[in-house]
């Protein structure tokens, strides 16, 4: 295991890398306006930047300290938190901003962090409608209606 993440941590350095040279040749743009080249550059600096922590822990791992971190990974919660954002992408179109990001909110604060039912609707109500004000209202982004027309 520990050479397998050395030899793919190191092969994914080099796209990375080669990512974050070869995109600003699309131009990465100025402050007020970026350029079709920035997104790519930001993702290979990040490639790069995964990839050497990866490197760095599977070359000074030898006691298997890190099997023992992510040994108490709960995968429940992941595989739960994946398929509530997949509902909420497909969803979103149909039923709208404000309902979506409702359920999804108290689903995550209920059973990933689980608080009382009182605290997740509050916190799925509260948020919601801050998102919608900051999105709509102040940033005029077009968000989802939905079928209720909000």
């Amino acid at each position: 295991m520990r050479r397998h993440d050395l030899i793919t941590s190191s092969v994914w350095f080099l796209i990375g890398l080669s990512i974050a040279i070869y995109a600003p040749t699309y131009g990465l743009g100025t402050p007020g306006m970026v350029g079709s080249g920035f997104i790519p550059f930001i993702a290979g600096i990040l490639m790069c930047c995964f990839s050497a922590a990866t490197f760095l822990n599977a070359y000074l791992d030898k006691s298997g300290i890190v099997k023992r971190i992510w040994g108490n990974i709960q995968f429940r919660n992941l595989f739960l938190v994946l398929f509530a954002l997949l509902i909420y992408i497909l969803l979103l179109e149909k039923v709208g901003f404000i309902i979506c990001t409702f359920f999804l909110i108290v689903l995550l604060f209920r059973f990933i962090d689980p608080e009382t039912w009182l605290t997740s609707l509050l916190g799925g109500g509260l948020s919601s409608i801050l998102l919608y004000l900051i999105f709509e209202t102040w940033l005029e982004a077009q968000l989802p209606k939905g079928f209720f027309g909000f």
